[in-house]
């Protein structure tokens, strides 16, 4: 019965996730393009990364090919960038935590990894259509790092809190 109740919080995270990288790359434009370079907010990678430790694989590589088609939809217009790339971090997160424990220091970890390949698979798949032309060398300096750098300190920063979240919503369901 309370099962609806776990996966109901995970899409509502993961939809929140979509909505803050959004209204922060839309009101916070000009702040983004710091001194380290464009900072690309990710924090739906951030989430499908610290749910795949705690909800089982089918629901979250399904859910992670649900928002990566929302996210390919919605901010580029066209599939293919974004859904795998999720899919693909949701699985190398199910790799990982058999041998990695679920804690702040190990959601960043991975977080950064998860970020580091999405980053990639978008600029190569923009880079083969030529909708970008800029070379990665520019891409690793200027987009790449800055982005690594935000991100990770915002999952150093909230990971924990929505670790608690999560196990009490699961504790919760688990005892009635």
């Amino acid at each position: 019965m309370e099962k609806w109740r776990q996966n109901l919080t995970a899409i509502l995270l993961m939809f929140s996730s979509v909505l803050i990288d959004g209204f922060i790359a839309n009101n916070f434009t000009s702040t983004l393009d710091t001194s380290l370079g464009l900072v690309v907010p990710r924090t739906i990678v951030l989430m499908i990364i610290i749910l795949s430790f705690h909800y089982k694989e089918g629901f979250m590589l399904g859910s992670a090919a649900a928002f990566g088609f929302i996210m390919d939809s919605y901010y580029l217009g066209f599939l293919g960038v974004y859904m795998p790339s999720l899919v693909l971090v949701a699985y190398l997160t199910y790799s990982l935590k058999r041998v990695i424990h679920p804690n702040v220091l190990s959601y960043t970890l991975i977080g950064i990894l998860g970020i580091t390949l999405v980053e990639i698979i978008a600029y190569g798949i923009m880079r083969i259509l030529a909708i970008t032309t800029i070379p990665i060398q520019y891409f690793i300096v200027s987009r790449l790092s800055a982005t690594l750098l935000f991100n990770g300190i915002v999952m150093f920063l909230f990971s924990y809190f929505i670790h608690l979240l999560i196990v009490n919503i699961i504790e919760e369901s688990q005892l009635r």
